[in-house]
């Protein structure tokens, strides 16, 4: 009877908690894992989008997307595009992320308020963050046309092809920088403080707590945003469709599916390349997994980089703990 009233009890359970994230399945399902499905299986046909027929074509869409260079020209040019705003992107962001945290980290006054104003632009729509640069970035007004009245200069940013991807990045990763900084920031706020005294007590000043125990402190954390950063920099979309329409050299590989799907309803071809960059974010993220060990061997080379006794003794008795 007690076993019974204990089964009836956690079949209870099991099912309160399937009600709770039912929501979320269904969501996960209908918005999410069902256009995944469907876009793969597009990408297997010729359909436009719209015709109440298709061909079924297998990989040919994949084939096209990749060799042929005449039906659609803008496609690889599109991939070296992407891969040089990641190469903009990625390490600035980390970089900036990395100094910021360190800065507000430092007991400095009006801490709040600095990571406020660094948030806010995470925050905001990007619509709104784009409409507010290109008015800024416009050669008649803004800044960049008071720029040109004061001293008699000709500045474009946006119209230029040497320039335009650049600024797109440094927007981007002017946009993101506080949600950045407020990730590495926690994670310095979770160091052991100890670990700063040991540095101390070894004749070590504020650089060298610096390289020695905050950045190995911090770097399953910048990982983290090495990854995250990487993926969304792949699929750079908003800034380019809504600041230049991707022209001066700013076309990446979203905004080439996007052309593909809504200008010329050619469907199956765009699902092939959404499917084609997701095998790029896949290999970038491997090799970044490969270049960057996790786990055990981040830990030695803590160990190995920690200079004096106390300090690698407290690293030692630290990665012990965790």
């Amino acid at each position: 009877m007690k076993s019974h009233l204990e089964l009836s009890r956690k079949a209870r359970n099991n099912i309160n908690g399937w009600l709770f994230i039912l929501p979320l399945v269904v969501y996960f399902l209908l918005f999410q894992l069902a256009p995944i499905v469907l876009s793969f299986f597009y990408s297997l046909t010729n359909w436009n989008g719209y015709s109440d027929s298709y061909t079924f074509v297998g990989l040919e869409n994949y084939y096209q997307a990749i060799t042929n260079v005449i039906l659609y020209p803008d496609f690889w040019p599109s991939v070296g595009t992407t891969f040089l705003y990641v190469i903009y992107t990625v390490p600035l962001s980390l970089i900036l992320a990395l100094v910021v945290a360190a800065l507000l980290n430092s007991k400095i006054k009006g801490e709040r308020f600095f990571k406020t104003c660094f948030y806010i632009p995470s925050v905001t729509a990007s619509v709104a963050v784009s409409a507010m640069w290109i008015y800024m970035l416009d050669p008649t007004y803004g800044i960049v046309g008071a720029i040109n009245q004061a001293f008699g200069t000709s500045i474009n940013l946006l119209n230029s092809r040497s320039t335009a991807l650049f600024t797109l990045a440094l927007m981007s990763v002017w946009g993101g920088l506080g949600y950045n900084v407020l990730i590495v920031l926690s994670a310095m706020k979770n160091i052991n403080p100890q670990l700063y005294e040991a540095c101390e007590i070894d004749g070590g000043g504020a650089i060298r707590k610096f390289f020695h125990v905050t950045i190995p402190g911090v770097l399953p954390t910048l990982f983290f945003l090495l990854i995250t950063s990487t993926i969304g920099s792949l699929q750079a979309f908003d800034q380019m469709y809504l600041m230049t329409d991707g022209a001066y050299g700013t076309t990446t590989v979203m905004l080439e599916i996007y052309s593909l799907y809504a200008d010329h309803s050619q469907v199956g071809m765009a699902s092939a390349m959404s499917y084609i960059l997701f095998l790029f974010i896949m290999v970038f993220v491997g090799i970044q997994y490969t270049a960057f060990p996790q786990g055990d061997q981040t830990k030695k080379n803590k160990r190995r980089k920690a200079h004096g006794d106390t300090l690698r003794l407290m690293l030692e008795l630290q990665a012990e703990k965790n």
